[in-house]
């Protein structure tokens, strides 16, 4: 048994080996095939997505997410489109906002990307007070047709300004 303990391991290391490069910021592979379209595409979709959040539009939200498409919040809860839509519907202070969707990172291939980016959001609250929310977002897409559409959006507050692993 001993001498195939090396014939085993071999291929585990072939399947945990990353052959994504890091380049300029962006992610690239080079056995993975994009195509500049569909980034634009994902892009203009996220764009599309906050401004019909922002304006509380749940039927243009809904035709742009999938009934199974989960969502998980800054506070790690996780909902799937409908919950999403109830939870907006029932907002009570929908405050006025500017949003700055910026530092976008495209990854994919021709059925499966993943679209990174910087969400600032500056909410208006009573007596004109301004309150900004910056969040680093992570978009799932999976084609299906044509089409992309979001399966899992990820998004973390930025709370500081530098990560430390010291336990408080």
């Amino acid at each position: 048994m001993k001498k195939y303990i090396p014939i085993l391991i071999f291929p585990v290391i072939i399947g945990c080996t990353d052959t994504s490069k890091e380049y300029g910021g962006k992610f690239h592979s080079e056995s993975r095939e994009s195509n500049p379209a569909d980034s634009t595409q994902m892009v203009k979709l996220i764009r599309d997505f906050f401004q019909a959040f922002d304006e509380r539009d749940l039927t243009r939200m809904e035709k742009l997410l999938l009934p199974a498409s989960k969502i998980i919040h800054h506070n790690g809860v996780e909902t799937n489109t409908k919950e999403m839509m109830e939870i907006i519907s029932k907002t009570k202070n929908w405050y006025p906002r500017e949003r700055s969707l910026t530092k976008f990172e495209y990854f994919g291939d021709s059925k499966i990307a993943i679209v990174g980016l910087l969400n600032e959001v500056t909410f208006t609250l009573s007596k004109n007070k301004k309150v900004y929310e910056p969040y680093n977002e992570t978009w799932i897409f999976e084609k299906i047709g044509t089409s992309w559409y979001p399966i899992r959006i990820h998004y973390s507050k930025i709370i500081q300004d530098e990560h430390s692993e010291e336990v408080e």
